[in-house]
């Protein structure tokens, strides 16, 4: 008994990792692993290790010495990167790469602020808890994701090239495939001749559990990804420097700008909103696919000379699971009205991939002593 307990925990973890990983990169947001791909690290990470994490959101304020997993303004384009922090400002946070001869404020990096990093990585006895070769092994499961993706896209006659960017939403759209075609009608008197095969049964599986723990693992990173990298940016114009400008007087329009960067397998909507009436923000709704960067550009009336001004953005991010017309639109009636919509569609078409898979009423298993026709057994598979 107790060796079933212990096996079947055992899987249970092995299946919490396992997702936890892929959904990690699917979305950009560490859950619970992440990995390094440069030797920035070396010798605490090294280059394709990874290690165990904590989301930020739990961890509370970090301290010199803890090693973050952070959203970059110039460094690394402008993606997740994972550094110690050695020092810190009232500014924020001072970063360094432990093989680095220099932190990142030495460069062009500002200090790193307490909304922008997304999670601490454990530490036991001052060192780091890592995982070799995890991150090689991510990215081969990336690979071959978009391969079969691809794969199954030419198979059906789809006219489009995807991308990795759009591999995301392809599968969704196959979990809701599945899950209509969990509706269809048959006849199973074939599948039931052969349960009767052999009565005798090992135990089972409830679909329905399994759907509930891995949608729990799926919406958490998916609303990670949108939720957490929102929120305002504030950029400063300072009116003697606009004053020292050929030509710009007092009221004119000036230009600053910020950048924003996908770190997920899915393409994000961006929704810019300034929060003063007098300034505009273009583009205010790009798209962004995987693994790219966008710059916005802000123009705003110049300030008086000695006068400094503080512009407020606001940004929300959104998976492109829908028409980004319609999360326009359901951002425009409100925010929580496209997290809603999105939340909706991932979590159905997760549900409707288990379903459409294992279908939701209680799987047995049973006595496979005797041999089963390969073609049954998938039938019941699929049943």
């Amino acid at each position: 008994m107790l060796r079933e307990v212990v096996k079947s925990a055992g899987t249970a973890l092995l299946v919490v990792v396992l997702v936890s990983l892929i959904l990690g990169q699917v979305f950009g947001q560490p859950v619970l692993l992440a990995y390094v791909d440069s030797g920035s690290m070396e010798p605490t990470i090294d280059e394709g290790d990874g290690f165990l994490t904590v989301p930020a959101a739990v961890t509370g304020p970090p301290a010199e010495g803890d090693v973050i997993t952070f959203r970059a303004q110039e460094i690394e384009d402008g993606g997740l990167t994972t550094h110690r922090i050695v020092g810190e400002t009232s500014e924020g946070y001072i970063t360094q790469g432990d093989a680095n001869p220099f932190t990142d404020q030495d460069g062009s990096e500002p200090p790193v602020t307490e909304d922008r990093i997304v999670a601490e990585a454990v530490q036991v006895g001052g060192t780091v808890v890592t995982i070799p070769g995890l991150g090689t092994a991510i990215e081969t499961v990336q690979g071959t994701l978009f391969a079969g993706v691809t794969a199954a896209v030419t198979a059906i006659g789809i006219d489009v090239d995807p991308s990795p960017g759009t591999v995301g939403t392809w599968i969704f759209g196959l979990g809701l495939v599945l899950f209509a075609l969990s509706f269809r009608p048959g006849d199973d008197s074939e599948l039931e001749r052969d349960m009767t095969r052999s009565p005798e049964e090992a135990g089972g599986v409830d679909p329905r559990k399994v759907a509930v723990v891995l949608l729990v693992l799926v919406l958490v990173p998916a609303n990670a990804a949108m939720i957490l990298p929102s929120g305002q940016t504030s950029l400063t114009i300072d009116g003697d420097e606009v004053a020292e400008a050929d030509g710009v007087a007092p009221g004119d329009p000036v230009e600053t700008e910020f950048n924003a960067r996908n770190d997920g397998l899915i393409t994000l909507l961006l929704v810019f909103e300034p929060i003063d009436d007098d300034v505009t923000i273009e583009p205010s709704t790009p798209g962004l696919p995987t693994g790219q960067s966008t710059t916005a550009t802000v123009t705003v009336p110049a300030p008086e000379p000695g006068v400094q001004r503080t512009v407020t953005v606001a940004e929300d991010r959104y998976l492109v699971v829908l028409p980004e017309s319609f999360i326009v639109w359901l951002h425009e009636i409100h925010p929580l009205a496209a997290l809603g919509a999105l939340n909706l569609l991932i979590g159905g078409g997760f549900i409707g991939f288990i379903g459409g898979l294992l279908g939701f009423s209680e799987v047995r298993f049973r006595d496979t002593s005797r041999d089963v026709p390969l073609r049954i057994r998938i039938k019941q598979w699929l049943r």
